[in-house]
């Protein structure tokens, strides 16, 4: 405790000196809670990323605002729970000029960058593909990468670039500006990176580093297809294991460069997957990642598709080796950002600076609720208490509400809803409330994520590569 209290005390005198850290964001897509060593993961080794989870804090309770890739990224940029302004759904079909994080709220980058901070995104946005959405548009100096929900890995710089709203192909942008490019998704933006790093010494800067590993398309390289057991035979199985092992080499060469160019210790690292794993057939973006021992998938508000790995790292500031078990979440990540950064976040910001509750100062939990909504699925957790209801993917039916007990039940199979109904009653009440702040979506999903919603049209790949090329 003596340790906890000194760090806690740490955070405070770096508050009052002004020093501005560096702060790195990377973000996992789809990555299976339990494909990492950290968690238990065995078929393929992930040293660096388990390296970066011993090197801080493990929040074993690490959760995402939503259970799907835009929302969920949507609410880490705001601080906000994504439900609070529309942003439900993955932004694929309506008025371009609508679809995507609203234009009235204001991105952990635009709050960087106002207190000084060099500020970039690598990798994958997903938070519209206007004009006005752009990452340029929205805080962010620097732009390499994609502007939709999916891409290729491997590129070449002679394919035709194809567009639609939830995946692209062949189109990286630099800044606005179309590349033609060959070469491999993960080292490239690993490439920018390092390349912004050694271009920002004299200045704090903040990385948004959005890997689109491990999300499909599951493409193996030659390279990584080596080092895979053969014992591996799924082609599903073999692609997801050789973007995981790409995602790790990567990881490793940012932590290595840190530590070559001393840069480690002023850096705060946060990482997360976006959402759980696509671990079930026919589901949308089915990358064959694994929960266990949580239950449930990727556009689901069972434990499996909201908690995630997270963790915390900064050499000398936050204690390494260690476990944090209350629940935490990425809505926490612009309010820590902005507490180190020597900032405010706005007024709406529903998570907390982490830090004083990693260090020991405060004792309390974080959270005393942390709430989801996804279409017609539902989620909350109170203390150890999980309340859900959830939608079945392959009998397209709801749950009701159920009730699970999470320190004696993590992978939610003993339903104590007939048993506990004062809890039942007090929890649903909670969840309610928490709603009552919520608005409607402002467009709609797919089947998958809104079973009420029409069905999407085809996307318009000749138009909307046009639209796309002018960003």
């Amino acid at each position: 405790m003596k340790r906890f209290f000194c760090l806690a005390l740490s955070f405070c005198a770096i508050a009052a000196s002004g020093a501005q850290p560096n702060i790195l964001v990377i973000v996992a897509d789809d990555l299976g809670y339990a494909d990492i060593g950290a968690h238990g993961g065995k078929e393929v080794a992930t040293p660096h990323i388990d390296a970066l989870a011993a090197s801080g804090i493990r929040c074993t309770s690490g959760y995402v605002c939503s259970p799907y890739c835009s929302p969920s990224r949507a609410g880490f940029l705001t601080g906000t729970s994504p439900t609070r302004f529309g942003h439900e759904f993955n932004p694929h079909v309506g008025d371009e000029e609508k679809l995507g994080l609203p234009l009235d709220r204001r991105t952990i980058a635009n709050h960087l960058k106002d207190a000084g901070y060099a500020t970039a995104l690598f990798g994958k946005w997903h938070q519209g593909f206007s004009a006005s959405h752009h990452p340029l548009s929205r805080g962010f100096d620097e732009f390499f990468g994609f502007l939709v929900g999916g891409h290729n890995f491997m590129l070449h710089k002679d394919a035709e670039p194809t567009f639609g709203s939830a995946h692209s192909h062949d189109m990286i942008y630099r800044g606005r500006e179309l590349q033609r490019l060959n070469g491999y998704t993960t080292d490239l933006f690993t490439d920018e990176t390092l390349s912004f790093i050694d271009r920002n010494k004299e200045r704090p800067w903040f990385i948004y580093l959005a890997y689109n590993a491990v999300h499909t398309p599951l493409e193996i390289t030659e390279k990584h297809r080596a080092r895979i057991p053969s014992s591996i035979t799924d082609e599903s199985r073999l692609g997801y294991l050789s973007l995981l092992l790409g995602l790790d080499d990567a990881i490793g060469r940012v932590t290595s460069h840190l530590r070559e160019t001393k840069r480690d210790k002023d850096t705060l690292i946060i990482f997360f997957g976006d959402n759980g794993g696509s671990g079930r057939k026919p589901f949308f973006a089915y990358n064959t990642g694994v929960n266990t021992p949580l239950r449930g998938d990727k556009g689901q508000t069972l434990e499996g598709g909201v908690r995630v790995p997270f963790f915390v790292s900064w050499p000398g500031k936050v204690p390494a080796g260690k476990t944090y078990d209350l629940p935490v979440s990425t809505l926490d990540i612009l309010p820590t950002s902005c507490a180190v950064a020597g900032t405010k976040p706005d007024a709406k910001a529903e998570g907390v600076n982490l830090l004083p509750y990693l260090g020991g100062e405060n004792t309390a939990a974080p959270h005393e609720t942390l709430a989801w909504r996804f279409g017609p699925q539902k989620g909350l957790r109170q203390g150890n208490w999980k309340l859900v209801d959830w939608r079945d993917h392959d009998t397209k039916t709801q749950s009701g509400w159920q009730l699970y007990d999470l320190s004696q039940d993590i992978g939610e199979q003993n339903n104590l809803a007939a048993a506990q109904p004062e809890k039942l009653a007090e929890l649903t009440k909670a969840w309610d409330a928490w709603n009552a702040q919520n608005i409607a979506p402002l467009w709609h999903g797919g089947p998958t994520e809104d079973p009420t919603a029409p069905p999407r049209p085809a996307a318009k790949k000749d138009g909307k590569a046009k639209t796309a090329k002018k960003q």
